[in-house]
């Protein structure tokens, strides 16, 4: 068995660091959070080479008292909590006394540093050496961070490309933003400004520093106390609905958070006013006692438990309805679609293709079973097909899945919605790898976005959305201007197409161009296939099912579901102990 040994110090921070510092956007949240416990109203971050190069945090807080500079440089060193009852009511953003000494763990680090009253004092860690001399420093503190883990070469490899981290920076930056509206902060990247808050407490005029003025006019506020919780934020009207949960920032007593249950609250508490498919954009801020929250619950405290969970959750879901309902939440519609044809001349929307089928004697007299084969025949050029006298449609169950008697005297279940979607997505398919035709808007659509999100709109981005028929180009600090789509997202709603796919690209860790090619063709298809509880006549659960034959893969949507259930003649006589007989 091997020894047991005592880590020393340096090893124990280094451990320390994996687990709190994963990336620059971690130096710059647990520094800023110790500018806000020193009750500073003023931070600046600058950010250098995305932080690999340095990352220096300025505030005007009260500053490190120059004779426990040293200390702050120790494991468990915090002037935060005193005792086992302060752990139990964390007040504060920082606690643990880790930040300071797992940043020098693995980076070159300097502090300068005065509090009211005294003069200033500068100091530098490196390699475990410590060393203070006096300075001129005005109230506050200043941390330089220099050479993030020069000796740690392994996660310096695994760092993303500059734009990506300083995406990810922008986003932790404004996210502390947005929960101390009270607090001016300002973010520079390579000495350029990046953005701005004004520390006015006002929460809308930061939400606007942040997302623009297009956020700002679509948003409602809502303020709730009762005995235990105070809820205050704004929610977003429909205009401002996503494709994923990004949307959703609630903070916890000055806390980014993550809360599962509080945000599945949040997402019930707009049933009925958007699509169950779309995602609000909130932001909330909880108060609540700090003797009910436990915050030592994940090393970056992003996650946090506290009890009377689910009567905030009730709380939810009863007031956000209550707010939506007011009149200042009829949204107003802030794009226009092109008034051009959607389609050319000659082309028909592939729904109306389907489902509206010719009105003569074969189709709109005779029932579905008198059918005669050699007049629909010629509609079916696949050889391997099933033709209409082999698959018959009966009926649906709950009006989402189609009932089929097939000629070996067993039954189909058929998924409307997911057998729709593998022949749109087969299409979808056919149209942008072989054959993709873009339609100029009229007018151009609009989209805002967060200035972590726009920072990652490179040229690259710009042209893989290019690839997929989009042709998008900055507009402005917070837009995307949309000039032109694929000529077919007429068929269904094509602001919901363009952002889905534009939320998709940002989202995606790898700009995988195949990979997007096959999700943007998916997301079509599933916007414009027909959804469960649409009611179908039996010619067109009929033509349905026989297209869905002629899919090279009729047997699954794009997304891994089964489009069909078989039972065969035995398994039915099996079950009702019929075989033998």
């Amino acid at each position: 068995m091997a020894k047991i040994i005592l880590l020393d110090n340096e090893l124990a921070n280094q451990i320390a660091a994996g687990e709190v510092i994963e990336r620059p956007a971690s130096v710059v949240k647990e520094l800023v959070e110790n500018s806000l416990d020193a009750e500073a109203t003023k931070v600046d971050v600058f950010i250098y080479e995305a932080g690999r190069k340095k990352i220096i945090i300025q505030d005007n807080g009260t500053g490190i008292p120059k004779e426990q500079l040293s200390l702050a440089f120790e494991r468990h060193a915090t002037s935060k909590i005193h005792s086992v009852f302060d752990l139990f009511r964390i007040k504060t953003l920082g606690f643990r006394g880790e930040a300071l000494p797992s940043i020098a763990s693995i980076a070159k680090i300097s502090v300068e540093t005065a509090i009211k009253g005294s003069s200033g004092v500068s100091a530098t860690m490196i390699e475990g050496n410590f060393k203070m001399s006096a300075a001129s420093s005005s109230v506050g503190t200043k941390i330089t961070v220099e050479e993030l883990f020069y000796n740690t070469p392994a996660r310096l490899k695994y760092l993303k490309l500059d734009y990506t981290e300083n995406a990810v920076t922008l986003d932790v930056l404004t996210k502390i933003a947005l929960a101390h509206p009270q607090v001016s902060f300002s973010l520079y990247f390579d000495d350029k400004l990046r953005f701005k808050t004004s520390g006015r407490n006002d929460l809308k005029e930061t939400i606007m520093n942040i997302y623009g003025l297009t956020h700002v006019k679509n948003l409602l506020p809502i303020n709730v106390s009762t005995t235990d919780f105070k809820i205050s934020g704004f929610l977003g009207n429909t205009n401002l609905v996503r494709a994923n949960r990004y949307g959703i920032i609630t903070n916890l007593n000055g806390r980014n958070v993550y809360m599962p249950k509080v945000q599945s609250a949040i997402i019930e508490g707009y049933h009925g006013f958007i699509a169950p498919s779309r995602f609000p954009f909130v932001i909330l801020n909880f108060e609540i006692e700090p003797e009910l929250v436990d915050v030592n619950v994940h090393p970056t405290k992003k996650e946090v438990r506290f009890s009377k969970e689910d009567k905030l959750r009730e709380i939810l879901i009863k007031e956000i309805p209550l707010a939506l309902r007011h009149d200042e939440f009829i949204p107003q519609d802030t794009y226009v679609k092109a008034s051009e044809p959607s389609v050319l001349p000659d082309e028909k929307p592939y729904e109306q293709m389907l489902f509206d089928l010719p009105r003569t004697e074969l189709f709109s007299e005779l029932p579905i079973n008198d059918v005669n084969e050699k007049e629909v025949a010629p509609l079916f050029d696949n050889k391997e097909a099933f033709l209409l006298q082999d698959v018959t449609p009966i009926g649906t169950l709950h009006q989402t899945y189609i009932i089929c008697e097939t000629s070996d005297g067993g039954f189909w279940l058929v998924d409307q919605h997911a057998a729709h979607e593998r022949i749109n997505y087969e299409r979808f398919q056919k149209a942008l790898n072989e054959n993709l035709h873009t339609r100029p808007l009229l007018v151009p659509v609009l989209l805002s976005f967060s200035h972590a999100e726009m920072a990652l709109f490179t040229n690259e981005v710009i042209d893989l959305l290019k690839e997929v028929g989009l042709e998008v180009e900055v507009f402005g600090t917070n837009d995307i201007r949309v000039k032109a789509v694929p000529n077919y997202t007429h068929e269904y709603d094509e602001h919901i197409y363009i952002q889905d796919i534009i939320e998709q690209v940002l989202n995606d860790k790898k700009l995988n161009q195949q990979l997007l090619r096959t999700n943007a063709i998916a997301t079509m298809a599933c916007k414009a296939s027909i959804k469960a509880k649409h009611y179908l006549s039996k010619t067109e659960m009929s033509h349905l099912i026989s297209e869905l034959l002629r899919s090279e893969n009729p047997y699954s949507c794009p997304h891994g579901r089964p489009t069909i259930i078989k039972f065969t003649k035995y398994e039915l006589e099996k079950m009702f102990k019929r075989t033998g007989t």
